[in-house]
């Protein structure tokens, strides 16, 4: 089965961002892992995607007025928890998924076979910004 263009980013996302195959504990993750992929189907800017990731508190582009998800976040959330559900070859979440409360309180990861597959992906979307504040959890294949 095929992946969208907006699914191999949040693969991608997820390699930099997301949590290791073999971390015991879950961190919240889904947020960055958002963030990075609309970077990466170019629906944020680059400038715009290292300010979010300037300083650790950048939630404040993530909502907007009372607590609600920022549009983009919120659509791109859904697509993510559809990749798990339907894809946990390659992605896994944790957090309550099935009424997920928001992605700051929820994280995602790569399976090894997910892992295999973003460095398949990494060439074909621009490199990650610098975030020297906050920097990715993998650097680039080689």
């Amino acid at each position: 089965m095929p992946l969208t263009r907006i699914e191999e980013s949040l693969l991608v996302a997820a390699y930099f961002r997301g949590g290791s195959p073999s971390e015991q504990v879950w961190s919240s993750t889904s947020d960055q892992v958002l963030t990075l992929s609309l970077y990466f189907t170019q629906d944020i800017s680059h400038d715009d995607c290292s300010s979010r990731f300037a300083n650790r508190p950048y939630l404040g582009r993530v909502y907007v007025k009372n607590g609600e998800l920022n549009k983009q976040i919120e659509t791109r959330y859904q697509v993510l928890i559809d990749l798990i559900q339907k894809r946990p070859d390659l992605i896994e979440g944790g957090g309550d998924l099935r009424r997920p409360a928001d992605p700051t309180y929820t994280a995602c990861r790569l399976t090894e076979e997910g892992c295999h597959l973003a460095h398949d992906l990494i060439a074909s979307f621009p490199p990650t910004p610098d975030f020297p504040n906050w920097p990715d959890r993998r650097a680039s294949p080689e």
